[in-house]
C-alpha cells in the first residue's frame, strides 16, 4: 500500500484539511488522520500535507528511514520557532508522576530496604511540594530544593538523613535531565550541612558490660541473641533479628561456625565466622531448622512506637547506658535522636577492629561495607582469618 497525503476543504472552514497516514504503535497499524493546515491556498496546503506525510513515514519505527527521536524533533521545531520570534516548546514532566516511574525502574536492581529508603526520600519532597508549589521538573531550580532542604532540617530531621535524600533526588533529576525534561539538576545546587552533632557513637566496654548484664539478669534471651550477633558480627538490627538457623554452617574441628548473611539493606552476602561469647550462647539455644534464632523478634519492623529500635532504646535506658538525646520538635515530621542505638554496635565492631590494627580490607569483609558489585570481584577470605581478626578485637564478658 502506498501512503500518500491529500487535502480536502471543510464546507464551514476557509482552511484546507491535510489527510495523511501515521503509524499507531499501540494498535500496531497505519491510521489516517486529519489536521488543519491553517492555509487557504490549495497548492500550498498540499505541499504542507506532503511534508507531514514524509515526516510521519520517517517517524515509523519500521520505516527503514533514518530514525527520528523526540530530541531531534524538538531541536528542529524550536529552531524554527526561535527564528520566527515565537516562544520555544519546552517538554517536561511532573515530579510526582516521573519520580514514581523512576522508583519502578529501581525495583529490579536494588535490595528491598534500599528501595524503601529511596521511596522515603521521594516522599519527603513530594509531601513538601503538595498542591501549593510547582511540580514541573523544568521549573524546579536550586532555590526550590534549597528551601525544601532547610525546611526538612527545621522540622528536626537529621542532616545525614536529608543529605542521603539529596543523593537520591540527584539520581532522579540526573535521569530527567538526560531525557530532556529539565535543563539542570537542581539537587546538585543544594548546599548541605555537615558536622559531628548527629554522628552515632560506639559503645564503650562499660556500656557493653551493662547491656549484657541487664539482658542476662532479666532473662531476655532473644534480645541477648540479637545483641551478641550485633557486636560479634557488626550486622544491622533487622538482619540480626531475622537471622535464621539455615543461614549458619556448623563448626568443624578446623573451621568455626559461619553466618552467611544476605544483608537486607544492600543485598550483599557476607560470610562471618562466629566467635565467643556468641558461639557459647548459640549452643544453649534450641536449633530449629528454617526457624529464626530470636522468634519473638523476627519479622518485627524496626520503626514505630513498638518497633525493634524503640524496644532496644528501652533496654539501654534500663541498663543505665548514658547517651545524648534530642527530642522531636513538636508538630514536625522530624524525629527524636540519640547518639547510641543498636546501629552503634556496627560502629563499635568496626572501631574495635580498627583499634586492634585489623586492615581495612578485612574489616569491610566482616561488616559488609563494600558494595555487592565489589564483593563479587574478590574471593572471600578464609573463615579462620576473619575469626582471628574478630577475636583480637572483641573481648566481651563471658556468661555467668
Amino acid at each position: 500500500m502506498t501512503y500518500t497525503a491529500a487535502v480536502r476543504r471543510h464546507p464551514r472552514s476557509q482552511f484546507w484539511q491535510a489527510q495523511f497516514w501515521t503509524w499507531n504503535t499501540t494498535a500496531g497499524r497505519w491510521e489516517r488522520i486529519m489536521k488543519s493546515t491553517k492555509c487557504s491556498d490549495e497548492k500550498l496546503a498540499q505541499k504542507i500535507a506532503d511534508e507531514w506525510q514524509t515526516f510521519a513515514l520517517r517517524a515509523a519505527p519500521h520505516s527503514g528511514k533514518t530514525a527520528l527521536t523526540r530530541e531531534q524533533v524538538l531541536e528542529v521545531l524550536n529552531d524554527i520557532l526561535r527564528r520566527a520570534g515565537h516562544p520555544q516548546v519546552i517538554e517536561t514532566r511532573q515530579w510526582d508522576e516521573y519520580s514514581h516511574e523512576w522508583l519502578a525502574l529501581q525495583k529490579t536492581r536494588i535490595a528491598t530496604r534500599s528501595l524503601e529508603s529511596y521511596e522515603g526520600h521521594v516522599r519527603m519532597l513530594t509531601r513538601w511540594l503538595g498542591d501549593t508549589k510547582t511540580t514541573a521538573l523544568n521549573a524546579m531550580d536550586g532555590g526550590t530544593l534549597q528551601d525544601w532542604y532547610f525546611d526538612m532540617i527545621d522540622e528536626g530531621r537529621k542532616p545525614a538523613t536529608v543529605n542521603n535524600a539529596v543523593k537520591t533526588l540527584q539520581a532522579v533529576f540526573d535521569r530527567a535531565r538526560a531525557e530532556g525534561f529539565c535543563p539542570r539538576n537542581p539537587a546538585e545546587l543544594v548546599l548541605r550541612q555537615y558536622g559531628t552533632a548527629d554522628i552515632r557513637q560506639p559503645f564503650t566496654q562499660d556500656d557493653l558490660a551493662k547491656i549484657l548484664a541487664h539482658l542476662r539478669r532479666t532473662g531476655q534471651t532473644d534480645w541477648l541473641t540479637v545483641m551478641l550477633l550485633g557486636i560479634c558480627t557488626g550486622q544491622r538490627l533487622q538482619d540480626c533479628a531475622n537471622a535464621s538457623w539455615d543461614a549458619f554452617t556448623p563448626a568443624t574441628n578446623k573451621t568455626p561456625r559461619v553466618w552467611h548473611n544476605k544483608q537486607g539493606k544492600t543485598g550483599t552476602l557476607v560470610h562471618i565466622p562466629i566467635i565467643e561469647p556468641l558461639e557459647s550462647h548459640l549452643q544453649t539455644l534450641q536449633m530449629r531448622p528454617r526457624k529464626p534464632l530470636a522468634p519473638s523478634l523476627a519479622g518485627t519492623p524496626t520503626g514505630g512506637t513498638k518497633g525493634l529500635s524503640e524496644q532496644f532504646s528501652g533496654i539501654l535506658d534500663a541498663a543505665g547506658v548514658e547517651r545524648t538525646k534530642r527530642e522531636k520538635v513538636a508538630g514536625s515530621k522530624g524525629q527524636s535522636w540519640t547518639d547510641k542505638t543498636f546501629h552503634s554496635f556496627r560502629h563499635t565492631t568496626n572501631t574495635l577492629l580498627a583499634e586492634a590494627g585489623i586492615p581495612y580490607e578485612i574489616r569491610k569483609d566482616i561488616t559488609g561495607h563494600s558494595s555487592a558489585a565489589m564483593n563479587e570481584r574478590y574471593t572471600h577470605r578464609a573463615a579462620s582469618t576473619l575469626a582471628n581478626a574478630l577475636k583480637r578485637a572483641i573481648n566481651l564478658p563471658s556468661p555467668r
